[in-house]
């Protein structure tokens, strides 16, 4: 199993372990994170091999060849410095810094294990704009359990999803394993007094333009202006009722493949 930055006490070690995971037990990834750094392969055999450690500005390199979020950043630039410490205060001031990240980490970790729900800060933040929803689903779909899968699918910068990926593993609606992250524990559902749940409606109402101007063959869209009686308009909206828990009864059971939306629109002016 793949560990995380924040198992490890030695940059090097953390960066060899990572190499060796990779495909072809990393064949070429020398090379390109030298090519990345703009110094020789021989440079950064010597960093991982020898007494000779990278600069705060090749660590922060590093961080973006390894793609990795905002607080595996922090952590593996506190393992670069405490490499290079020149003193025993500072080694223990660094060392205490990352023994507290790991502590909140573990603590963080058990406190997700017995959440069942989303508290309402956290629900404005996940339901402030559609992509949170479609990277929390697209979780559930192995093809895109990586942030640069989730990032090129969705053709969002790699940094956002990192970012959108961050708050769902800090919220426990994701969780990350074996250097892949799934659907956490976390649960939310929204009720019809929520005041996020409008917010939710025109998320996807306006994704839903954005697939029309798409003309996609594939997507469904339906829209017409009639006029009916009073007394048929309950008997329409039962058949989309039963419609979507028809639907619900199907997707409780399908494979997940592929994200989809669905939307329904029915009401008068």
């Amino acid at each position: 199993m793949k560990k995380t930055v924040f198992e490890y006490k030695d940059y090097k070690t953390y960066i060899h372990e990572k190499i060796l995971a990779s495909p072809n037990k990393g064949r070429g990834i020398k090379r390109n994170m030298a090519a990345f750094l703009g110094c020789q392969t021989a440079y950064v055999s010597q960093v991982l091999n020898q007494h000779v450690n990278f600069s705060l500005e090749q660590a922060v390199k590093m961080n973006q060849f390894w793609e990795h979020n905002k607080e595996e950043s922090r952590f593996f630039l506190l393992l670069v410095q405490f490499q290079r410490a020149g003193s025993k205060d500072l080694e223990n001031f660094l060392r205490t810094e990352m023994e507290e990240i790991v502590e909140k980490r573990s603590n963080l970790k058990e406190r997700l294990n017995i959440k069942d729900s989303l508290d309402e800060t956290n629900q404005h933040i996940y339901y402030s704009a559609w992509y949170y929803a479609a990277v929390h689903i697209l979780l559930s779909i192995p093809e895109f359990q990586t942030p640069k899968s989730i990032a090129n699918h969705l053709r969002l910068p790699l940094k956002q999803i990192q970012e959108i990926l961050s708050f769902l593993e800090t919220t426990g609606l994701a969780v990350q394993k074996s250097g892949k992250y799934e659907i956490g524990l976390t649960r939310i559902h929204l009720s019809k007094t929520s005041v996020q749940i409008r917010r939710h409606h025109t998320n996807w109402r306006n994704q839903a333009i954005t697939s029309i101007d798409k003309n996609e063959e594939e997507a469904l869209h339906y829209s017409s202006v009639l006029s009916m009686s009073d007394k048929d308009v309950p008997k329409i909206k039962e058949i989309m009722i039963k419609a979507i828990e028809e639907c619900r009864e199907i997707i409780k059971v399908s494979k997940e493949e592929r994200l989809q939306i669905i939307t329904m629109d029915f009401f008068k002016i």
